[in-house]
């Protein structure tokens, strides 16, 4: 028997809650408990809607990063084709990767340990690497639209990925900020520009 109307208001209700809850905080802001107070509903309601607590993570994951991608695709779908410096490519590339909004070193925190969570949580890896597929493709269309050609996306997207990482557990306060400069250093050394496509 399919869910009646209010039960799907209150599903979605649940899910809006937790996919907040780990934009600020990470997965591990997410139990069933702050999920349930978060959305104003009774703890077995979560319990009755989602099997555990993965189900009800990847539910919450895939909502947030539809939400994150559909910015972040309007961001790109709006840049002009020009050619653009290193640098400038660079940061268009983080605001791809991350969000344009996430700077603070807590904000990016909270970001990777989305990413973390798959170690303790397997069912919510489908959903991720979902999520990066697209943002990868993002990343090139950003590239693309920019003029730079060269390193591997998959090598850039590490770099970014990895200075973030570095820089968070050295600290202080500027690891997006690196991240970005050890792109546009990849960028400017392998980045060879390309002829830029007509517009679509």
């Amino acid at each position: 028997m399919g869910a009646t109307p209010k039960g799907e208001l209150r599903r979605a209700a649940i899910v809006r809650a937790a996919a907040d809850l780990v934009a600020a905080g990470g997965p591990d802001a997410v139990s069933h408990r702050t999920a349930a107070a978060a959305a104003g509903v009774p703890l077995a309601a979560t319990t009755y809607y989602f099997r555990d607590l993965a189900d009800l993570l990847a539910a919450a994951l895939e909502t947030l990063g539809t939400r994150e991608l559909d910015e972040v695709a309007a961001l790109v779908g709006a840049l002009p084709r020009r050619r653009r410096s290193a640098a400038a490519t660079a940061g268009l590339v983080a605001d791809v990767v991350v969000g344009p909004g996430r700077r603070t070193d807590a904000d990016l925190l909270a970001y990777y340990e989305r990413f973390l969570a798959t170690g303790r949580h397997p069912a919510v890896r489908p959903v991720l690497a979902a999520t990066r597929r697209r943002l990868d493709a993002l990343v090139q269309e950003v590239l693309d639209r920019s003029g730079r050609g060269g390193p591997p996306l998959a090598r850039l997207v590490a770099v970014f990925d990895g200075t973030v990482l570095s820089a968070l557990v050295e600290g202080p306060g500027r690891a997006r900020e690196e991240a970005e400069a050890a792109v546009g250093e990849l960028l400017a050394d392998t980045g060879v520009p390309h002829s830029l496509p007509p517009p679509a």
